[in-house]
C-alpha cells in the first residue's frame, strides 16, 4: 500500500465517507450505534428490515489496499457460500449476510449475533471458565467436521482464486525466521532455533502433504459468541487451506488447564481421520508450530495476563517435542 500524506488520507477517507452514506441510504441500514472508524473499517450496528445487523466497509478501495480488500472478501464470499449450502453445522454456526459487495471496496451488512463472548475481559487467549464443557466440545468437533468435510469442487472460482495452500517452507517458515532469538532468550536455552529447524525439517514433508481442508483459523475466545441456542463463530476473514489439525490444535492449547477435556477433545478429533495414519505426526508438528508462535507473541501481546498461559504451555511442549517426549494427553 502507497504511503500517504495527510491530505491523501484526507481526500481518502472524504470519498470513503461518501460512499458510506450512500450506501447506507440505499441499503436502508439505520446506524444505531458506530463502533469503530478507521484504521482499515468503518463498522456500525443498526436496524435493516428491522433486523439488528451490523454494517462492515473497507475504508481502502481495492486499487489502494489489495490485501485488506482481499481478506475481507474471503469472509464476504465464504459466508454467501455457507448460507447456501448443506454444510449445516457451519451454517448455523457462521453470521447471515444479507448484502454485500467486494467491488471497489469490500463491504456487508450482516446478522448482528447477540450472546456472550467466550472471552475474558476483552482477551483473545483465556476462554471462559465454562467453556471446556462437553457441549460445548461435541459444538466444535461436529463445526471443524463439517467444515473440513467441504471440498474443493464444491467451492466458487471467485472464492478459490482468493486461497492459498499452506506450505511449511514458504509461508510458516518465513515469518518465523526473524524472532529465532526472541524464541531462545524467553525460554533460556542457547542453541534451541538449531534443534527447532532440525525438527521442523523432519516433520515438513508430513506437514506439506496432509490432506488440505478448510479452516477458520482462529476460533479464539473472542471469535466464539455463546447464545440461548448455541455457540456461534463469527470473524471468518482468515477462513482459507490448512491442515486437519490446524484449528483443533487451536482449542486444544488454549484448554491447557483442563488436561481431562482436552484428551477427550483429542480422541474424539482423532475418530474422524481413522484412515490417516500420520495425524499423531501432524498432530505434533502443528504443537510445535503454533508453540513457537505463541511464545513469539508474548512480545508484541499487550494483554500479558490473557496471554502468560499459554505460553507456558507452549514452552513445555517446545521441550517435550525437542526431547521426544511430547504428551499429547498432557
Amino acid at each position: 500500500m502507497p504511503q500517504e500524506t495527510v491530505s491523501t488520507k484526507k481526500a481518502r477517507l472524504a470519498i470513503a465517507r461518501r460512499i458510506i452514506k450512500d450506501t447506507l441510504e440505499y441499503e436502508d441500514f439505520k446506524v444505531t450505534k458506530k463502533i469503530r472508524f478507521g484504521p482499515r473499517y468503518y463498522v456500525a450496528r443498526g436496524l435493516r428490515n428491522k433486523r439488528q445487523t451490523i454494517f462492515k466497509i473497507c475504508l481502502f478501495s481495492d486499487s489502494v489496499d489489495h490485501l485488506t480488500n482481499e481478506k475481507f472478501s474471503r469472509e464476504i464470499i465464504f459466508l454467501d457460500f455457507v448460507q447456501n449450502s448443506k454444510f449445516n453445522k457451519v451454517k448455523k454456526a457462521a453470521p447471515h449476510v444479507y448484502a454485500w459487495g467486494i467491488k471497489p471496496r469490500a463491504w456487508y451488512i450482516r446478522e448482528h449475533i447477540q450472546g456472550q463472548l467466550q472471552n475474558i475481559k476483552g482477551g483473545n487467549v483465556k476462554f471462559t471458565k465454562s467453556f471446556f464443557n462437553q457441549k460445548n466440545q461435541l459444538w466444535l468437533i461436529d463445526l471443524f467436521t463439517d467444515l473440513q468435510s467441504i471440498k474443493d469442487s464444491d467451492l466458487h472460482n471467485n472464492f478459490k482464486k482468493l486461497l492459498y495452500p499452506p506450505d511449511f517452507t514458504k509461508n510458516l517458515w518465513r515469518f518465523i525466521s526473524p524472532h529465532w532469538q526472541r524464541v531462545e532468550n524467553y525460554m533460556r536455552w542457547p542453541g534451541l532455533a538449531r534443534l527447532i529447524r532440525k525438527k521442523f525439517k523432519f516433520y515438513a514433508p508430513i506437514y506439506n502433504k496432509a490432506p488440505r481442508v478448510l479452516a477458520h483459523q482462529e476460533p479464539y475466545s473472542c471469535h466464539l459468541i455463546k447464545t440461548k441456542m448455541n455457540l456461534r463463530l463469527i470473524d471468518w476473514e482468515n477462513i482459507g487451506w490448512a491442515n486437519p489439525a490446524h484449528d483443533p490444535v487451536v482449542v486444544w492449547m488454549r484448554a491447557h488447564q483442563k488436561p481431562a477435556w482436552q484428551k477427550q477433545f483429542y480422541q474424539r478429533f482423532r475418530r474422524q481421520w481413522p484412515n490417516y495414519k500420520k495425524f499423531n505426526d501432524l498432530w505434533t508438528i502443528e504443537v510445535l508450530i503454533q508453540s513457537v508462535f505463541n511464545v513469539i507473541s508474548i512480545h508484541f501481546y499487550k494483554n500479558r495476563n490473557d496471554i502468560i498461559g499459554l505460553v507456558k504451555f507452549s514452552d513445555k511442549k517446545i521441550r517435550e517435542i525437542l526431547t521426544d517426549n511430547f504428551k499429547i494427553y498432557n
